[in-house]
């Protein structure tokens, strides 16, 4: 449910569960209610007794082993899963970690640390390493001693660290005395000529730069117009009915979220395609926007349509697990492209890749207002996202080796490429596998070059996986699950993940 209103509560019950529950009326209801709850704290405490009578049925059935192994307490279950992280972890020869931060519904704030490692094979893995409540000052000083005691629970060799992904918070990368900072003193310290690579989230610079189309004339009378209607029943009620009457595409608008960037997209496109069904509703209920009769205001909302929708693309391509950095900053760099290809097809007031607008455009020189927009989005890419610029060269040769220049190489590495990029066996099978299936058949006699594909294959290129972690804990931290102690609350976690 997206919003947990009384008439959302009452749809998903009648949809789902009241084929159910419904048999149960007046004090049989009241007691089946007391036995979930009793049931749900059972599981959340990791009990061995199970709520639901079918459930004890299966389990009288099976043999005392499987039910052994069946009612195990969730600590035992995670337990193993940690011992074979362990061994996974030795297995690498490059990793990197993602750290991020957030707040729980207990006002504690967590501290998660993911790791992803490379092993001699070229498989890749990408595994929670920590949780840890950051209970005391929340300093550079005091997040790098949980983050360096979670590398030594685990005991992880520190010179096969390559990267750290982080938000670029100042605790985080700070130059003088940031956490990333400190990693890499730590890493020089132990391995001598290590270059401790600091990534900064690739879809949090994105979103920061998206906010740069602001445009709070058009946000704020949105924004003001979906809320007056959504957050009052009687208005949302009529106006879903006015939709239905009118044969509109949309039963409903969309609550917008400040936070979630994607919201906006979504909002303002729908938003514009009920343009008129908003306008009259608002008129008829004493609340007339003059905005919304504004040829300027409307060719506003229209851009901003069209450019959020290709914001949001290139946001959810960002976004999954296992994302190899390479292919991330191409996305960037293919956005940074299209930005100079709009602000030069705006300049000629071609319209082309910006249909909203061009459905309400009556002038020639309705381009040109735009320009300024994309000039400074465009800036502001290239400003956060400097740090993939430092390791460009090392990224494009882990990507294109076979057309790299050879004057681009580390001198390190040299001959191996110019080998490499001479022999046609493998020159083949990278044409037909890509990467990175294609370092798996890499040969033994390039040593050097595997190690830095290695290297390049373990970084992350943002902290998605971090988030999504979080978006667990809020759906799972409810109640009585915020009552479980850390350790518990670490298996629950390892486990959903």
């Amino acid at each position: 449910m997206s919003v947990s209103k009384e008439y959302n509560l009452r749809r998903h019950y009648q949809t789902n569960h009241s084929k159910h529950y419904d048999q149960y009326t007046e004090k049989v209801r009241e007691e089946k209610l007391q036995e979930l709850k009793r049931g749900l704290r059972k599981y959340l405490s990791g009990s061995s007794e199970t709520a639901c009578p079918e459930q004890k049925q299966v389990l009288a059935n099976t043999s005392p082993r499987e039910r052994a192994a069946a009612v195990q307490p969730v600590e035992d279950v995670a337990g193993n899963l940690w011992e074979k992280l362990r061994e996974k972890i030795k297995s690498f020869v490059a990793y990197s970690i993602a750290i991020d931060e957030i707040t729980d519904i207990n006002n504690t704030t967590q501290l998660a640390i993911f790791i992803r490692g490379v092993d001699e094979n070229f498989d890749t893995s990408e595994e929670l390493l920590d949780t840890v409540p950051m209970t005391g000052t929340k300093s550079a000083n005091e997040i790098f001693s949980r983050v360096e005691k979670s590398l030594k629970k685990f005991n992880i060799d520190w010179s096969k660290l390559v990267s750290v992904a982080s938000t670029g918070t100042p605790a985080m990368v700070d130059a003088n005395d940031g956490l990333v900072t400190k990693l890499k003193s730590k890493v020089a310290m132990v391995c001598k000529g290590s270059d401790l690579k600091s990534v900064c989230c690739i879809i949090h610079p994105e979103s920061l730069c998206a906010q740069k189309l602001k445009m709070d004339h058009v946000m704020s009378v949105v924004v003001n117009s979906v809320n007056w209607i959504c957050s009052r029943g009687l208005n949302h009620s009529e106006f879903t009915t006015l939709l239905y009457e009118l044969d509109s595409q949309y039963g409903s608008l969309l609550y917008y979220t400040e936070i979630k960037w994607l919201s906006r997209g979504l909002v303002l496109k729908r938003f514009f395609e009920s343009l008129e069904e908003i306008d009259s509703f608002m008129s008829s209920r004493g609340k007339p926007l003059p905005q919304l009769s504004s040829q300027d205001w409307i060719k506003d909302l229209a851009f901003l349509v069209d450019m959020t929708m290709h914001l949001n693309t290139l946001n959810l391509s960002l976004q999954g697990h296992s994302q190899i950095v390479t292919q991330m900053y191409d996305l960037i760099r293919a956005f940074l492209a299209k930005l100079c290809l709009w602000e030069t097809h705006l300049a000629r007031n071609n319209l082309a890749h910006f249909p909203t607008l061009k459905s309400v455009s009556r002038n020639e020189s309705d381009g040109l207002n735009y320009i300024p927009k994309i000039v400074e989005l465009k800036t502001e890419f290239q400003k956060r996202l400097s740090d993939f610029k430092l390791y460009e060269s090392d990224l494009t040769l882990f990507s294109s080796p076979f057309s790299m220049k050879i004057e681009s190489v580390k001198e390190a590495l040299q001959m191996e490429v110019i080998d490499l990029q001479c022999n046609t066996v493998l020159k083949t099978k990278y044409d037909k596998v890509g990467i990175p299936e294609f370092y798996k058949y890499l040969w033994s006699s390039y040593p050097k070059y595997k190690n830095h594909c290695a290297k390049i294959l373990s970084m992350f290129g943002s902290t998605y996986i971090c988030e999504q972690l979080f978006s667990i804990m809020k759906l799972s931290k409810a109640e009585y699950c915020s009552q479980l102690k850390d350790s518990q609350w670490d298996s629950v976690l390892h486990i959903s993940t």
